[in-house]
């Protein structure tokens, strides 16, 4: 599964759908399953072969020219002037109240066209996670601001949770840039006690999780923030509609000044959520890949889907599914209305095992002369996500003049809500200087495939019956824990979604 590679280390951050396809591509060749093969990379779309063809189509006809979603820099809003004319920077992004957005035109107007928004839930005098997930009460103490809630969240159940933590040496340090033997085992609590202290130091982020055999997650979201949200009556907000969450994670820290994230894309469609302090996020849509230049795009094979999601193997689809994987999905019976784009061919299992091979042997390189790689490349550390240009104006490295200052503003207070489509680059910088610090939520989805629909988001029902298995799974992990409420009434444990009806076999 595609995953945020907000967590740079390698052995701490979630899966990539980079990472899946090529571990599966291992089982596949270990089992003999693919055969000798041709041993032929994909030609490009001028028909030259082999890796080179492939960087070199990608550096002259850029791979923006794939996307078809909304981009400030060429919308109407800035008189479809291109990227690169003297055009005035974009206007924040489009704040609409959510009362009164129903989660069918919530898809039309945003998910489908590939546009962020701001929604506005202060009407509710319950806060975001009451209206998006029914959690009230005592049991969303924790996420009220200020005080009150650092409070509940370090001495209430999940306190004794344990997690794993990032630290980054000084305040003048951006997080994310840490090896695995720099994050710490500790306790939800305990990282909450450092942060009232006022520590600025110690990071809350996503966590490892179990996977499955095929490389896909065996769980929903981490036990904190099951425990967290023992109270709720769903996990998916109806918002979301039909999307297949893949993922929620807590963000917790401290920062009187700001801290930046980097700047960088995720894999998945995001809805955010943030419970106290202030963010700002400075947003790039995928058109701007090419003078971005993330750093998969060096070493990597990159493409971009039409919907934005940008792949640096081959065998994604743009819903983020690896072909392969659903390929097995399908031959193990789990069927779906599957199409023919869930069908992958010789040429792109080919590929997908030549990326394993290149990342196992320029892995062993790295093992055998470790100190010299680091001082000849030491970028190559940074996930291909990333970025190595900021929008901070002491950058050591700035934005390229065609794109300095014109980025799309998101500005986020408290109980503010925030969509962000797959692939769009941001750079969060986060404030909460307060005991309570900054805290979001977040859930990720499986982004749309281009031609879906309200009813049906995606080509098959792969994502929906991935997500069903994770729900379930959260569902009995939550009312097994001690002191967790019974939850009743229609609809419990289904988190809204609609289960895949079998379909009956054809007759011969």
């Amino acid at each position: 599964l595609l995953r945020l590679s907000q967590v740079r280390s390698p052995s701490a951050r979630p899966l990539t759908a980079s990472a899946m396809a090529a571990r599966h591509g291992a089982r596949k060749r270990s089992a003999g399953a693919l055969g000798g093969g041709s041993g032929m990379l994909p030609q490009d779309s001028k028909g030259r072969e082999g890796k080179r063809g492939i960087r070199s189509t990608a550096s002259s006809l850029g791979l923006r020219g794939s996307y078809t979603g909304y981009c400030p820099l060429a919308s109407p809003e800035t008189d479809g002037r291109p990227i690169g004319s003297n055009a005035a920077p974009p206007p924040d992004v489009e704040r609409m109240p959510l009362a009164g957005l129903d989660s069918a035109d919530f898809f039309e107007r945003f998910v489908l066209a590939r546009r962020p928004v701001i929604l506005d839930v202060a009407s509710s005098p319950d806060g975001p996670l009451a209206e998006l997930l029914g959690l009230r009460g005592l049991a969303a103490r924790w996420a009220r601001p200020g005080c009150e809630g650092a409070a509940a969240m370090a001495e209430g159940p999940a306190a004794e949770t344990p997690v794993v933590a990032e630290r980054r040496a000084a305040a003048s340090v951006a997080f994310g840039q840490s090896d695995a033997g720099e994050r710490c085992s500790t306790t939800l609590g305990a990282v909450c006690k450092e942060l009232a202290c006022g520590s600025e130091l110690v990071y809350l982020t996503t966590q490892p999780l179990p996977e499955e055999d095929d490389g896909c997650p065996a769980a929903l979201a981490a036990p904190h923030v099951l425990a967290l949200l023992r109270g709720a009556r769903r996990l998916r907000p109806k918002l979301l509609g039909n999307l297949a969450l893949a993922q929620l994670n807590l963000w917790l820290g401290r920062s009187a000044e700001g801290s930046s994230s980097g700047l960088h894309h995720d894999f998945h469609d995001n809805l955010y959520v943030l419970l106290r302090g202030a963010k700002e996020f400075r947003l790039f849509s995928p058109r701007c890949v090419d003078l971005l230049a993330p750093a998969g795009a060096d070493h990597g094979r990159p493409k971009m889907h039409s919907n934005g999601l940008l792949c640096y193997v081959p065998g994604i689809r743009d819903d983020g599914a690896p072909q392969a994987v659903v390929r097995d999905w399908l031959r193990a019976g789990r069927r779906g209305a599957a199409s023919k784009g869930a069908d992958s061919d010789d040429e792109d299992d080919e590929a997908m095992l030549e990326s394993l091979l290149d990342e196992k042997s320029s892995g062993r390189r790295r093992q055998g002369g470790r100190s010299k790689r680091r001082e000849v490349q030491p970028e190559r550390s940074l996930p291909d996500s990333f970025c190595r240009a900021s929008t901070l104006p002491n950058a050591a490295r700035p934005l390229p003049e065609l794109l300095a200052g014109r980025h799309l503003t998101a500005r986020l207070s408290e109980g503010d809500l925030l969509y962000l489509p797959a692939s769009w680059f941001h750079e969060v910088i986060s404030r909460g200087g307060g005991p309570g610090g900054h805290l979001a939520l977040n859930f990720w989805m499986a982004p749309p495939h281009a031609k879906g629909s309200f009813e049906q988001p995606y080509e098959d029902s792969f994502w929906l019956e991935k997500f069903q298995v994770l729900h379930q799974a959260a569902r009995a992990s939550m009312e097994a824990s001690p002191g967790a409420p019974r939850r009743r009434g229609r609809g419990a444990n289904t988190g809204g979604v609609r289960r895949a009806q079998p379909r009956k076999k054809p007759r011969a």
